[in-house]
């Protein structure tokens, strides 16, 4: 049995080396039906993997000209870029400082994933080995978290640590395609990320598959001769 809710971490007590005590505070739905599967797991060893509900990132506004000094952007047909604007401006305190303003921003964990659901081709950072889109589906159907992992041979700690890690990267491309999403339309032809070996074997044993044999007719126009009309 898996129970997922979203509480807020209210405190955490070291009462001494042997004994720390967590206080979750649930002030949301997230546990409506799920009352009576809590109780059950009362008093009993659990383990329990606490994720964040939101991803920052940092924004910098050059106040000279009030613009972003680097963009996260989802283009018109959905591919995405990061854009870097370069600076001109002059330093403002004779140690080569510039008036920079920098900005942290929020993107709840629930926009990242309809981001991540919703873009037909996601370029991963490096250092995720799994398919973030597949992952996610799977977890909002309702899939164990143990099956997922064991599909992709890995635990179910890291499993979720490279999804922590496709979020946080995608956090800030969601946050852009959220304030210009009328104006976005995805691709219909993008691949599915990180597509397994095996997956691109069988690809391509079908593909054989169903290539014509013209074997069969090559060796036909090779043995038959043009009749000779000429007896002599």
């Amino acid at each position: 049995m898996t129970l997922e809710f979203r509480p807020t971490v209210k405190s955490i007590n070291i009462a001494n080396e042997d004994l720390i005590k967590i206080t979750l505070e649930i002030k949301n739905s997230s546990l409506d039906g799920k009352l009576d599967d809590l109780r059950k797991l009362s008093g009993k060893t659990v383990v329990a993997n606490i994720l964040p509900d939101s991803y920052s990132y940092t924004q910098q506004i050059d106040r000279s000209t009030n613009t972003p000094v680097t963009e996260w952007i989802v283009n018109q047909d959905g591919t995405t870029e990061i854009r870097k604007t370069e600076q001109t401006q002059l330093d403002v305190d004779g140690k080569g400082n510039i008036d920079i303003q920098e900005t942290v921003k929020k993107v709840d964990k629930d926009l990242v994933d309809e981001y991540i659901m919703a873009a037909k081709t996601l370029e991963l950072p490096g250092n995720v080995n799994i398919n973030p889109r597949d992952v996610i589906s799977r977890l909002q159907d309702g899939e164990d978290l143990g099956d997922i992992a064991d599909d992709y041979e890995m635990s179910d700690s890291a499993l979720l640590n490279d999804l922590e890690k496709a979020r946080q990267y995608f956090a800030p491309f969601a946050d852009f395609w959220n304030q210009h999403r009328d104006e976005i339309t995805f691709a219909a032809n993008g691949q599915e990320p990180d597509e397994t070996p095996d997956e691109a074997e069988e690809s391509q044993s079908d593909a054989d598959k169903n290539e014509p044999d013209d074997s069969a007719n090559d060796k036909a126009e090779t043995e038959e001769e043009p009749e000779d009309d000429d007896p002599y």
